[in-house]
């Protein structure tokens, strides 16, 4: 279990957070404009004026109290499954980049070929728990069907847990049908999870709240997340930016629990500062490590598994500043014990470009948070009494039996970062970590094979794909 060191806010600060933000759901409420759900919080006897909801705290915290601690995203291979909320962190890629990078192109439009490398890739990357949905939006194919062709890749190319598209009722719907073909039946035990986002400040859109609730009712989890632009969609202090998204997601918490009691879910974030000179979301900034820390506590407050963080940078290339943006929100991340990381790999330019290159970067730092989060073991063999005694004072301890049982497992191995010094680089034309990174993806790809999938399974998804498509 990882211990959390990383905390800022007393219980006195949680409290009073805790507080405004009840007081804003009961004062302000919290704008749902998707007719289902107004007549759901009606039913159950909440006020609502419009499609503003208004909320009591006894109301909310009985919500948070449904909610489970720990849940299982089952997998197609059920060595894969991933368990959200036992202490350890799930690691998902990059998640709506608009544009892609990488060494030889630079920044280009995304096509389907590349969500299908990249799907490929996550499903390589032994440090990605799961596959991602919407790591980049192809523009060589239709909007509103680009959802099917990035769900049929994740199933066809990987066996991992993929996330499951929120575009409207209709993605949403395509995600649970699709999910029954590759499972086998209508099951409602969890094979994929949602990421519904607030509309700041206090708001949800139609799509997110279309999606929410078709999750909901197909007993599936979702992540329910806030990203506040402090200075923009929230106040400009980190206390109000917490106060409010903690406002926006308590109130859709609250929502999917009285769909269906007991829905596993995530209590999610992303909120960080708009950079005051240019406008622009800064996700590399010590603000946002801030707000994943406290973000994490609140989710202990109210005793809900979290998502947060990630390799996160507003650096355009993967150079130094990339490199230690991005270790600094992912070590605070782990630290601070959050249970899902999305944007765990890949991310450039503050969420809008997704690096071929960076993925396979960020994928090694997770393979060193996985290393360093299991802290040092603490045994009479570890602490090798016998073997120090032994060697006393003029030998050395490389040809000793303990050694050489562990040499091979006891450290942290890289895969592409270099450690064979100076003279060994200038003798290799000077390749930097970038240059290894994208021999590795194209490494990858090369070796990559479709996992065994049933030939009848797979006829049955490709002809829903192409019944689905070809009706637009």
């Amino acid at each position: 279990m990882y211990k959390h060191w990383c905390e800022f806010l007393s219980p006195n600060n949680l409290q009073a957070i805790h507080d405004t933000s009840m007081k804003l759901l009961s004062e302000v409420g919290v704008r749902f404009p998707e007719d289902t759900a107004i007549s759901t919080f009606k039913q159950h006897g909440f006020k609502t004026e419009g499609h503003v909801v208004y909320f009591r705290e006894d109301q909310v915290m009985k919500a948070t109290k449904m909610a489970p601690s720990q849940f299982t995203i089952h997998a197609r291979n059920p060595d894969r499954d991933v368990i959200i909320g036992n202490g350890e962190p799930v690691f998902a890629p990059g998640y709506g980049a608009p544009f892609l990078v990488d060494l030889e192109k630079g920044k280009r439009i995304p096509t389907l070929e590349d969500f299908h490398n990249l799907a490929k890739l996550a499903h390589e990357m032994p440090n990605q728990d799961m596959n991602g949905h919407l790591m980049v939006q192809p523009h060589d194919i239709p909007y509103d069907i680009a959802h099917l062709h990035m769900l049929h890749a994740c199933m066809l190319h990987s066996d991992k847990p993929f996330m499951g598209s929120t575009n409207g009722t209709k993605g949403a719907q395509h995600t649970m049908e699709m999910g029954e073909i590759l499972f086998g039946e209508k099951s409602e035990r969890p094979f994929t999870i949602g990421l519904i986002n607030s509309l700041s400040p206090l708001s949800y859109g139609t799509d997110m709240l279309e999606a929410l609730i078709a999750y909901a009712q197909a007993r599936q989890p979702v992540i329910i997340a806030s990203l506040i632009m402090a200075g923009s969609t929230g106040p400009i202090t980190l206390a109000g930016v917490l106060a409010q998204q903690n406002a926006e997601i308590l109130a859709s918490i609250v929502l999917v629990q009285l769909i269906q009691p007991g829905l596993p879910l995530l209590y999610g974030s992303s909120s960080t500062n708009m950079d005051m000179r240019t406008g622009a979301l800064a996700i590399g900034s010590p603000e946002l490590s801030l707000c994943v820390s406290a973000h994490a506590q609140l989710a202990r407050f109210y005793m809900l598994p979290c998502r947060s963080g990630g390799s996160l940078t507003d650096s355009a290339i993967t150079d130094a500043q990339a490199g230690f943006e991005s270790m600094f929100s992912l070590l605070t991340t782990v630290n601070s014990g959050v249970d899902f990381v999305l944007h765990a790999a890949g991310i450039l330019s503050g969420y809008t470009a997704f690096s071929y290159e960076k993925f396979i970067l960020d994928d090694e730092m997770c393979s060193m948070m996985r290393k360093f989060a299991q802290g040092i073991e603490v045994t009479p063999e570890t602490l090798a009494y016998d073997v120090i005694a032994r060697v006393g004072h003029d030998d050395h301890f490389l040809e000793e039996e303990h050694t050489l049982e562990r040499c091979r497992t006891e450290f942290w191995q890289p895969q592409v970062v270099n450690r064979y010094g100076l003279a060994a680089w200038s003798d290799n034309d000077m390749q930097d970590a970038t240059n290894q990174a994208h021999k590795r993806w194209q490494e990858l790809l090369t070796q990559h094979e479709d996992p065994p999938l049933d030939k009848l399974v797979a006829r049955q998804i490709d002809s829903y794909l192409n019944e689905k498509t070809n009706q637009t």
